[in-house]
Formats: C-alpha cells, sequence, structure tokens
C-alpha cells in the first residue's frame, strides 16, 4: 500500500514539475512576443531549469538576454549552445549570434574573429560578411582613437619632454668630453716624451763636458811652453 501511494506521490509530482516548465515556456513566450524581454528571459530560464534534459531552449534564453540589452549573458549562453549544433549552418548562424553580442559590447577584435568563424562554416552568408566589413572598420576607427588619445596624453608629453632634455643635457656631457679629450690631446702633443728630454739633457751634457775638456786641454798647453821644457 505505500508502495503504491509513493508511485502516485512520484506521479503526481513530475506532472507538477511539467506543468510547470510548460506554463514557464508558455508564459516565456507570451512575453517575448509582447516585447518584454527582460521578463521573457526570466520564464525561459524557469522553464530550462525544470525540463527535461532533451529540452534545449539556450537560443531562445540568448535571444531573450539579448533583446533585453544583457550582451554579455547572451554572448556566454550562445557560446555554451554551440556544443549542440550538428550542421555547418546551425554552427554559422551562432558565431554570428555571438559576433552580434560582442559588437553590442564593443569587443571589435572578438566581434570580427566570431563573423570570421561564421563565414567558415558558411562562406555564401551575405549578412554574416557585411557585419564583418562593420567590425573591421569599427575595430580601425577604435585603434585610430586611442593612438589619438594616447598622442594627446599629457604626461605622455611631459615624459617626451624630458627624454629630450635628457637626452640633449647627455650630448652636451658628451660634447665636453670631446673637448677635454681635444684639449688633453693637445697638450700631449706640446710636450716630449719623458725619455727624449732625457737623452736631450744627456746629449747637452756630453757637449758641455767636452767643450770643458777642450778648454781645459788648451790652457794645459800654454803652461807647459812657459816652463821652459823641451823635448
Amino acid at each position: 500500500m505505500k508502495y503504491i501511494i509513493y508511485i502516485l506521490f512520484l506521479l503526481f509530482f513530475n506532472s507538477v514539475e511539467a506543468q510547470n516548465w510548460r506554463d514557464s515556456l508558455v508564459a516565456a513566450r507570451t512575453a517575448y512576443s509582447n516585447e518584454d524581454f527582460a521578463e521573457a528571459l526570466k520564464y525561459y530560464e524557469s522553464a530550462q531549469k525544470n525540463a527535461p534534459d532533451e529540452l534545449d531552449f539556450s537560443d531562445e534564453i540568448a535571444q531573450s538576454a539579448y533583446k533585453a540589452r544583457e550582451f554579455e549573458k547572451a554572448e556566454k549562453v550562445y557560446q555554451q549552445g554551440g556544443n549542440n549544433k550538428k550542421t555547418s549552418i546551425e554552427r554559422s548562424e551562432n558565431y554570428h549570434n555571438i559576433g552580434n553580442a560582442k559588437m553590442k559590447r564593443k569587443d571589435y577584435k572578438g566581434a570580427v574573429e566570431s563573423y570570421k568563424e561564421s563565414l567558415r562554416q558558411n562562406p555564401n552568408d551575405d549578412q554574416t560578411r557585411y557585419n564583418l566589413s562593420e567590425a573591421i572598420r569599427q575595430l580601425k576607427n577604435k585603434q585610430k582613437q586611442e593612438n589619438k588619445n594616447k598622442d594627446s596624453d599629457p604626461n605622455k608629453k611631459q615624459d617626451d619632454q624630458k627624454d629630450k632634455q635628457k637626452d640633449k643635457k647627455n650630448q652636451g656631457n658628451e660634447n665636453d668630453k670631446d673637448a677635454q679629450k681635444k684639449e688633453q690631446s693637445g697638450d700631449n702633443k706640446s710636450k716630449l716624451p719623458n725619455k727624449t728630454v732625457d737623452r736631450m739633457l744627456d746629449k747637452l751634457m756630453k757637449q758641455e763636458a767636452a767643450t770643458k775638456r777642450k778648454a781645459s786641454g788648451s790652457q794645459g798647453g800654454q803652461s807647459s811652453a812657459k816652463s821652459g821644457k823641451d823635448w
């Protein structure tokens, strides 16, 4: 008897749960058709939570999040649902939607990659090709603006000016060093090496000694003649 009651309770509980997710799904689709996308998102998430595992409402959840301007959530749901896409067309559409969500978040680089992947799955999709060109254009504009802001940054200008002053100072120091080297080089040229000076002094001393000997010899000859010696 208890077993029968337990079975009846499970059947009743499952019936209530099934009715709950079905009611949530109906409410979600009704809200979406009325463009109440935030309400639709809430009911879709409730339906997915209580529905059997084989049922997947990820596309409707992501689309509701996108329409509700919850772009980060929409991108996340699209990415999670990508594994369930069986055909190249389905995968292409999924990457296209990821690219759209990234565009709304101004992640232009990410959008470019998503649109490219979408075209790899379906090269004939003109809408994705157009979105790709727009993402590339927006990315270039963003990069130009970032470079412009960087160039106009007052802190960067001050740093550049300091670098220029530093380079100028270093150049002046190098010029001073070069001038000092030239002066030292000139002084060295005006001086004789120590060995050369020593040789000149030695030569002068020898010449002076020879002159003295010569003078001394002349005086000695005169003295001998006066002494009366005659050899």
